[in-house]
């Protein structure tokens, strides 16, 4: 089960890159005039692989929400400029610790004592 797990990551993070560098290469020439601009950028690249780590660990580790997460915000700023997700990453990033710290993987009762069901019926 490793082996396919390991061979999936591996074919899966090679197609990103041909994909994403047929897709550079072809904004380079100027043939991607039919996509939007935000399409291919750096943004969608550290999205696509915390999607890629998230199925690859089956979304239980925290980095890929954090790369998704970073992409999206650097991504939402391209889309609408309005928004100055800049000002907010910071913020953000602060929130998004605490809320892991509080219920991260490693603090499974939230911060509050375990009672005994023996004791308690």
């Amino acid at each position: 089960m490793e082996n396919n797990t390991k061979r999936f990551s591996t074919i899966s993070a090679g197609l990103l890159f041909i994909v994403f560098g047929v897709l550079l290469l072809a904004k380079t020439w100027g043939l991607t005039d039919m996509f939007p601009d935000w399409l291919i950028s750096w943004p969608v690249i550290v999205i696509a692989i915390g999607v890629i780590s998230g199925i690859k660990h089956r979304f239980s580790k925290p980095g890929a929400y954090y790369l998704i997460g970073i992409g999206t915000a650097f991504l939402a700023d391209r889309i609408y400029p309005a928004l100055n997700t800049y000002q907010l990453l910071f913020p953000l990033i602060l929130l998004s610790a605490g809320l892991y710290m509080i219920f991260g993987k490693y603090n499974n009762n939230c911060g509050f004592k375990q009672v005994n069901k023996e004791t308690y019926p």
